[in-house]
C-alpha cells in the first residue's frame, strides 16, 4: 500500500529535520538552553513510531518482508564450496 510508505518517508523527514534542530540549537547557544534535549526526544519518539508503524504494518498485513537470505537464489539453495587453499 502506497499509503504505508508515504507515512514512513513522511516520519523519517521528520526525524531528520528535529536532529538538523537539535544541531543547530546546539551550536546556537551551546546547548545551554533545553532545545537540544526537546529536538533529540523528538528524533527518538519519531523513530519509535516508525518502528512500531512498521511492525504494525506487518501484522495488519499492509506491507510484507522480504526473503533477504543470501544462502538462496530463486528461492533455492546456493551450493556452498570450501574457499580454494
Amino acid at each position: 500500500m502506497w499509503w504505508v510508505k508515504l507515512i514512513v518517508i513522511v516520519l523519517l523527514i521528520a526525524a531528520v529535520v528535529s536532529l538538523g534542530r537539535a544541531l543547530f540549537s546546539l551550536v546556537k547557544d551551546d546547548g545551554k538552553s533545553g532545545k537540544t534535549m526537546r529536538a533529540l526526544a523528538w528524533r527518538v519518539g519519531f523513530s519509535a513510531v516508525i518502528f512500531l508503524f512498521i511492525l504494525l504494518s506487518m501484522m495488519m498485513g499492509w506491507i510484507q518482508p522480504h526473503d533477504v537470505n543470501p544462502t538462496k537464489r530463486y528461492g533455492q539453495p546456493i551450493e556452498q564450496t570450501a574457499p580454494a587453499q
